[in-house]
Order: C-alpha cells, then sequence, then structure tokens
C-alpha cells in the first residue's frame, strides 16, 4: 500500500529534480552568453556542438601571447562536453548535464581539454590539457535546438565571458558585486581673470559613466572656496555663494548635494572654485583628489 506521505514525497522530490537547480539560479544575466545548436532536449555529455560567444564561434586558434583559442569562421571544429563517466561502461547513451555537474570542455581540433591557467588580469587565464579537466558547469541552460547558458569555472568560482583584452583571446572571468573604487587627483588650473578673484577650473569623467563618491582638497596652504550653481568667481567674497573646503579637508555630503545637487553625483562632473592661502602668492595650478565609482 502506498501512503499518502510516500505520494507527496515523490511528488517533492520529482518537482525538485524537474526544476532549475540552485546552481540555476545563481547564473547572473552579465555570464549568460554562451550558446550551442543543435541542443534538442538540454546539452549532453559526449555530444558535439559547435560554442558560440555572442554569436560568434569560438575554437582552436594558434596564438602569440595567451592561451590558442581565437574566433573562427572554419567548419569541422567542435566541442564537447565530457562528464565524469557512468559506473556502466556499457552505457553509452548521452545524458543531459545536471545544472551543477562538473564536466571537462573537449575540442576536436586541438584534441585536448580546456582547462583554468593563472596568468594575470591582461590575459585570459586558459590553457589546453590532454588530459580530462573536470573543472566547468554548464549552468541556466535555456531553449530548445538553440541552448544559450553560463559557463562556470569551479577552480576559480567565477563565470567565463566575453571580455576585452590587450592581449590574447578577448575572454576573462566575471567579477560580480560593485565595481572597485578608484582614485585620481584632478588639476585646476588658473584661468584668465575677468574681474576680481582668478578662476580654477577643472573637470573629470568625460565620456564615462560613473559616480563621484569624494572630493578633497590636496593643497597643503589654500582654501578652496568652489562656485555654487547659478553663482560666478566674481562673487567668491560672498560667503552664501560658494562652499569653503579648508587645506587637506575632504568635502562633507551636504557640500556635495549644495555644489552637484546629489552626495554621490554622475560624471562627468566640473570643479570651479577661488582659492584663498594665509600669505598672498601666485598659484597657478591646484588639485583636488577624487574617488569615483564607474558604472558596471
Amino acid at each position: 500500500m502506498i501512503s499518502i506521505r510516500r505520494i507527496a514525497t515523490a511528488l517533492a522530490t520529482a518537482a525538485t529534480l524537474a526544476a532549475p537547480g540552485v546552481a540555476a539560479a545563481q547564473a547572473p544575466d552579465a555570464a549568460h552568453q554562451w550558446t550551442v545548436d543543435s541542443a534538442y532536449g538540454g546539452i549532453k555529455q559526449g555530444r558535439q556542438y559547435k560554442l558560440f560567444n555572442r554569436g560568434s564561434q569560438i575554437g582552436y586558434d594558434n596564438r602569440v601571447f595567451g592561451v590558442d583559442l581565437g574566433w573562427t569562421k572554419k567548419g569541422g571544429e567542435f566541442v564537447f562536453f565530457k562528464n565524469t563517466g557512468n559506473p556502466n561502461v556499457r552505457d553509452h547513451r548521452a545524458r543531459p548535464i545536471a545544472e551543477d555537474e562538473n564536466v571537462a570542455i573537449y575540442n576536436t581540433k586541438k584534441r585536448a581539454y580546456l582547462r583554468y591557467h593563472k596568468r594575470g588580469p591582461w590575459k585570459a587565464e586558459l590553457e589546453w590539457d590532454r588530459s580530462p579537466q573536470y573543472q566547468w558547469q554548464v549552468r541556466r541552460q535555456e531553449g530548445s535546438g538553440t541552448v544559450r547558458f553560463a559557463l562556470f569555472n569551479d577552480k576559480v568560482d567565477k563565470f567565463l565571458v566575453y571580455q576585452h583584452k590587450n592581449y590574447g583571446i578577448n575572454l576573462g572571468w566575471l567579477e560580480q558585486g560593485p565595481p572597485p573604487v578608484q582614485s585620481f587627483s584632478v588639476p585646476l588650473s588658473a584661468q584668465p581673470v575677468t574681474q576680481g578673484w582668478v578662476p580654477y577650473l577643472g573637470s573629470f569623467g568625460g565620456g564615462t559613466r560613473g559616480r563621484l563618491l569624494s572630493v578633497q582638497n590636496a593643497s597643503q596652504t589654500a582654501t578652496l572656496l568652489f562656485v555654487k550653481p547659478g553663482r560666478s568667481t566674481t562673487q567668491c567674497g560672498d560667503p552664501s555663494a560658494t562652499v569653503p573646503v579648508p587645506p587637506r579637508a575632504q568635502m562633507t555630503a551636504e557640500q556635495l548635494k549644495a555644489l552637484y545637487g546629489s552626495s554621490a553625483p554622475a560624471l562627468p562632473v566640473t570643479f570651479l572654485a577661488c582659492l584663498t592661502t594665509p600669505a598672498p602668492q601666485s598659484i597657478s595650478l591646484t588639485h583636488v583628489n577624487i574617488t569615483y565609482r564607474l558604472d558596471g
């Protein structure tokens, strides 16, 4: 006799097997850029496929720098995904590859397996090996016939994606999380005086997208008077027209808002200021130290 509890347990187990695994849910959209054709019913181990990234076929290519991989239009070159094998050595049926199953990637032209190889951020960290390297996972498989997926390497715990490189093939690891905070010293140069105060002008971030995070007066002696929107350097003697930042001091969030309307304004930004010093002196150039984050 089959109990209701057993039926419920069996149904729950079947639902778990049929639903995408946890690994599939962890594949971000930015990594979901690989495709193979003729993969009806999902990608299967041992079947030959042409491998594409963003519409371009990838395959063996003899290179001077980095791994011997390239974008090719030549026919007759395939890859297949090899799992660790079935205990029944007589069973050669092609089996679907699970989302969290480690596989090796074999290239029929090179007759070798692709693996992780530490090279440095300027080149794709990949290499060929004659023996199977079970370090890849084919995650978030979607579609029938043409299947799109993300390619994960469990040696570095990262997804392999298209990425511009100065040397070698344009492949790299997807860095998840917010982009790193970066710093820069922005020069403010003295401008011709039309009336009153000497204007100091500088800008940063032209042609980029990101956010300004902080601004520090780099001078050891000069106080910078940043001109508010709608005001001019002719009004630097009016405290209501400027935001003063003492030597080596950093702008507060309120000061950034007063100048740019936000405590983390969008790039590009322009700096317009006057300056004062304890003793009169001629200054042609001063600097502000900034931190910023580019959009991911």
